[in-house]
């Protein structure tokens, strides 16, 4: 169970291209000016979208997860002191 929370949870490896890593400054602009034009003319702009409500699903996720988790072991340690006291 705990590996299929990690699975959900764990971000992803971005993998960028050679030529976006290359140190060369004409490089640097000429993907700076490509970059501006994709922006521009609005290139995958749904996909962009679908990754924000993802990461806001897993963000909203885990902290469902956390509260439960934390309310679940408050309830195993009231219960147990309550077993305790009896005996």
């Amino acid at each position: 169970m705990t590996e299929l929370f990690s699975k959900l949870l764990r971000k992803k490896r971005v993998h960028n291209d050679t030529l976006l890593d290359s140190n060369s400054d004409h490089y640097r602009m000429q993907n700076a000016q490509f970059v501006s034009f994709l922006q521009k003319s609005g290139f995958r702009r749904q996909l962009i979208d679908r990754h924000e409500k993802t990461k806001r699903f897993k963000k909203i996720l885990g902290i469902t997860v956390a509260w439960v988790l934390g309310g679940g072991f408050l309830w195993f340690v009231v219960e147990s002191a309550q077993a305790i006291e009896l005996f």
